[in-house]
C-alpha cells in the first residue's frame, strides 16, 4: 500500500501543478485548446486519484462511496472555472472519471464483482498495483503532453 500511497501523491503534485500552469497562462490559447487540455487533464486526473483513493481507504462504509465522486467534481469544478464560469463540461468529466475511478478500484478489490475468475490473492494484489501503477503513469503522459503544449507559448522553458 506504500507504493499506491506514493503513487497517490505523486499525482496530486501533478495535478497541482498543471492547475497553476493552466490558470497562469490559459490566456495564451484559444478557448478550445484551453477546453481540450482541460476535458484531458480533469478525466484522468478523476479517474486516477478516484482509484487510489478507493485502494486506499479501508473496508466500505456508505460516506466511502461517495467521497471519490466527490473529489472528481472538485476537480472539474475548479478546472471548468479556469474556462469560464458556465461551462459544465468540467463538472461532468470530472464526476464520470470519479464514478470510473471508483468502479474500477471497487473491481481491483473484489473481481467476483465481474465474475473474473481470480485463482489467489497475490495474484489480485498483482493487478491492483499493476493497474495502479499503470493509471498513475497514463497521468504522468498526460501531464507532460500538457507541459510540453505551454512550451514555446510562454510556458516552462
Amino acid at each position: 500500500m506504500f507504493v499506491i500511497l506514493m503513487l497517490f501523491i505523486w499525482i496530486l503534485v501533478e495535478l497541482v501543478s498543471i492547475y497553476s500552469i493552466i490558470k497562469k497562462k490559459h490566456l495564451l490559447f484559444d478557448e478550445r485548446i484551453t477546453t481540450t487540455m482541460c476535458t484531458a487533464i480533469t478525466m484522468i486526473s478523476s479517474f486516477s486519484i478516484a482509484l487510489h483513493i478507493k485502494l486506499l481507504l479501508p473496508e466500505p462504509h456508505i460516506a466511502f462511496y461517495l467521497f471519490p465522486i466527490l473529489t472528481g467534481l472538485i476537480i472539474g469544478w475548479k478546472f471548468d472555472k479556469i474556462i469560464k464560469p458556465a461551462a459544465l463540461s468540467g463538472i461532468y468529466h470530472g464526476t464520470m472519471g470519479g464514478i470510473m475511478g471508483m468502479m474500477l478500484g471497487s473491481v481491483l478489490l473484489n473481481p467476483a464483482l465481474c465474475n473474473i475468475p481470480i485463482k489467489s490473492d497475490a495474484m489480485m494484489v498483482t493487478n491492483m498495483y499493476s493497474l495502479a501503477m499503470f493509471i498513475a503513469l497514463i497521468h504522468g503522459l498526460i501531464s507532460h503532453l500538457i507541459r510540453y503544449s505551454f512550451k514555446g507559448r510562454g510556458g516552462n522553458k
